[in-house]
């Protein structure tokens, strides 16, 4: 009886902090306070805003810009974050530590948005390279999660949308680094290329037809 004791509390120790179904409730509440706190970043512009209503939008033109591509990301990462979780019923212990770095890169999403300085004319490098860099580990641990998540299941389309996604981002770094102001297009990128390319680049790579 005491083996078997064990043995019960053993499994149910596994299903307390392994099980995918856990780190799907936890990821929906953290994308969304992260998703959420992106829009916020635009508050304190618009209290400072003095002048009339109808002339808010041009000032404020840089600042959206950034919170519609942080958003489109976060939206992006959420789906690739449920299609993981929903292709394993259980996590390794070194699933469940990329994911809770996964997450915490998430609810950091808002405060690298709120920076001054990432888009147009007035981008500056300093602001520009830590977003940039931001997004790029952001995209890494993504495409370290996939692969785990391949040793057990077949996820060859999203190991290349991710691939794709962390070249795009180590190309907007390199151009960054020449002109700030630059980076914001190749940003933009990150949300649609992965997905245009993806399913012929599998087939290329793979040689297996993706639906």
């Amino acid at each position: 009886m005491g083996a078997e004791m064990v043995t019960k509390g053993d499994q149910a120790g596994d299903s307390i902090f392994l099980t995918s179904d856990r780190l799907a409730s936890l990821s929906d509440t953290m994308f969304g306070v992260a998703m959420a706190l992106v829009v916020t970043t635009l508050l304190p512009s618009v209290q400072a805003y003095k002048g009339a209503v109808i002339g808010m939008l041009p000032n404020l033109n840089g600042e959206l810009i950034a919170i519609v591509l942080s958003f489109a990301i976060s939206a992006r990462y959420w789906v690739f974050q449920q299609q993981r979780l929903a292709m394993t019923s259980t996590v390794t212990p070194l699933q469940t530590l990329l994911h809770l770095t996964f997450l915490f890169l998430v609810v950091l999403i808002p405060i690298s948005t709120s920076l001054s300085g990432l888009t147009g004319s007035g981008a500056r490098l300093v602001p520009v390279m830590i977003y940039g860099s931001h997004l790029f580990l952001l995209a890494l641990v993504n495409l370290l999660l996939w692969v785990e998540v391949h040793r057990d299941v077949g996820a060859h389309l999203q190991i290349v949308q991710s691939s794709i996604a962390v070249s795009l981002l180590v190309a907007a770094l390199a151009v960054a680094a020449m002109r700030p102001s630059l980076a914001l297009y190749v940003w933009f990128t990150v949300p649609t290329t992965p997905l245009l390319l993806s399913r012929h680049l599998t087939r290329q790579i793979y040689g297996i037809k993706v639906r």
